[in-house]
């Protein structure tokens, strides 16, 4: 499991690098961002009251980029800006739940901005290490994520108040056992201190036209998991998917599809005292989703909420969702990773490959 997150890590590293000193001088307009947050631990299973101490306290630097519209996707998305960061966390228990220390690439994108106020969505995605393992999380590597709503009050020309409230999880996608998460709210109170004065004046670029309205897409992602709640031996998992996508605008897509799940866990969730002689055909589950996408440069994010149309094994519920983040290497092939959950539980992490095409079709 290190050498996964390892990878992930090099990746964020190296998309970073790319993008920072692989453009002209001029372009680059950074800043940093000193941010303190105060909040809680959610309980979102009962056996975590024995572990949830008090409140949380986290530090965070972020230094990052903002963006002027020298790629197109940068004038859809309202001239974001994105970086990488650091944050530090107490989460409230020293002897059970301990700190946790993350490194992530994020991407703050404006809902609304003013002469001195501005109003954006900010999402991030790295690798965080926790230095207990708990009755939450087993492993000390885990997947972090983290979703807020930023409002940014002007100071001076380089200096902004930010004011901000928002959610963070920690799992491992069930590569070890326990995986049950834990879960973050905070305000957070911080600065953003441009380094260079004046900004640059935005761009403004020609849109390209859309490959097509409609599009096929299909997905085949592959794994490894614990059983859950004991953990131990690592379990294969597989999954394929075909998705109709509906083209909405260079941004958006929207659709349903089709799921087949392989989880190899079930062999002896569905026979735990070994009496039965259960089939490799009888482990599978099929599912129907309906899908969203945002295309974000090269990067996709992917939402699928499903159910099962056939399981044989649903202890874990009927109702399943998947995020996935893709990397497109052309208009047709990319790479995957996603993760799925059930009851607001990880269920696993899968990597993998797609295809989509497209084709016009009369309105």
């Amino acid at each position: 499991m290190k050498k996964v997150y390892l990878l992930i890590l090099l990746c964020l590293l190296f998309c970073f690098k790319n993008k920072t000193f692989g453009q002209e001088k001029e372009h680059q307009n950074f800043f940093i961002e000193p941010v303190y947050q105060y909040g809680f631990i959610w309980q979102h299973r009962p056996s975590l009251a024995e572990i949830i101490g008090g409140n949380i306290n986290v530090f965070r630097l972020t230094f990052g980029k903002e963006t002027f519209g020298q790629k197109y996707w940068q004038q859809l998305y309202r001239y974001p800006d994105w970086g990488l960061g650091y944050s530090f966390t107490d989460l409230g228990n020293p002897e059970e739940l301990g700190q946790a220390n993350a490194i992530y690439y994020y991407l703050r994108i404006p809902v609304l901005k003013r002469n001195k106020f501005s109003l954006s969505y900010k999402i991030s995605g790295g690798l965080a290490r926790l230095n207990k393992g708990n009755i939450a999380i087993g492993s000390h590597l885990n997947l972090y994520f983290d979703a807020s709503i930023d409002a940014k009050i002007k100071i001076s020309e380089r200096l902004e108040l930010i004011n901000a409230f928002g959610a963070t999880h920690y799992s491992n996608g069930a590569i070890e056992m326990p995986n049950l998460g834990v879960n973050l709210f905070s305000y957070r109170l911080g600065l953003h201190y441009k380094l260079q004065n004046p900004e640059r004046e935005k761009i403004t670029l020609e849109l390209p036209e859309l490959y097509g309205k409609n599009n096929i897409t299909a997905v085949f992602g592959a794994g490894a998991k614990e059983k859950r709640p004991d953990g131990g031996k690592k379990f294969t998992v597989a999954s394929f998917s075909i998705d109709y996508m509906r083209v909405l605008n260079l941004k958006h897509k929207v659709g349903f599809g089709l799921d087949a799940f392989y989880d190899e866990t079930l062999l002896e969730l569905m026979n735990p005292d070994s009496i039965l002689n259960i089939s490799n055909r009888e482990i599978m589950r099929y599912g129907f989703h309906l899908s969203g996408e945002a295309q974000i440069d090269r990067l996709v994010l992917v939402v699928h909420i499903g159910t099962y149309l056939h399981a044989n094994y649903t202890e874990d519920g009927k109702i399943y969702q998947r995020v996935a983040l893709r990397y497109l290497f052309n208009k047709n092939l990319f790479a995957n990773i996603s993760l799925k959950t059930s009851k607001g539980v990880a269920d696993f992490v899968e990597w993998g490959v797609g295809y989509q095409f497209y084709w016009k079709k009369n309105n």
